[in-house]
C-alpha cells in the first residue's frame, strides 16, 4: 500500500468522510418515507397485491436507524486499538 505523507491530503480525506457520514445520516429521514423503502421487502403486504405497503414496525425502524449510530460507536471504540497496533498514521490511512 502506498503511504501518503501529506497532512493536507489526509485531512481532506477525513473531511470528505465526515461530510459523507453527515449526508448519510440526514438522508435517512427522506429514505424511510419513500415507497421504495416501505415496499421492500414486503413487510405487511398480504395476499392482495393492492394492499398498501406499511414498512417495518416502529421498533424495527428504530433499530435500523440506530444501527448507523451504533456502527459509528463501535468503530470509534475500535479505532484506538487499531492505532496502537498499526500506528496512528497507518490507521488513519
Amino acid at each position: 500500500m502506498k503511504k501518503f505523507g501529506n497532512v493536507y491530503f489526509i485531512a481532506a480525506i477525513a473531511i470528505i468522510g465526515g461530510g459523507l457520514f453527515g449526508f448519510d445520516i440526514s438522508s435517512m429521514s427522506a429514505i424511510i418515507a419513500g415507497k421504495g423503502y416501505l415496499c421492500y421487502p414486503p413487510f405487511d403486504q398480504g395476499p392482495d397485491p393492492g394492499v398498501s405497503c406499511q414498512g417495518p414496525d416502529a421498533d424495527v425502524q428504530g433499530g435500523i436507524v440506530a444501527s448507523m449510530a451504533g456502527g459509528s460507536w463501535l468503530a470509534a471504540l475500535c479505532s484506538g486499538f487499531f492505532s496502537d497496533w498499526f500506528g496512528r498514521k497507518t490507521a488513519i490511512m
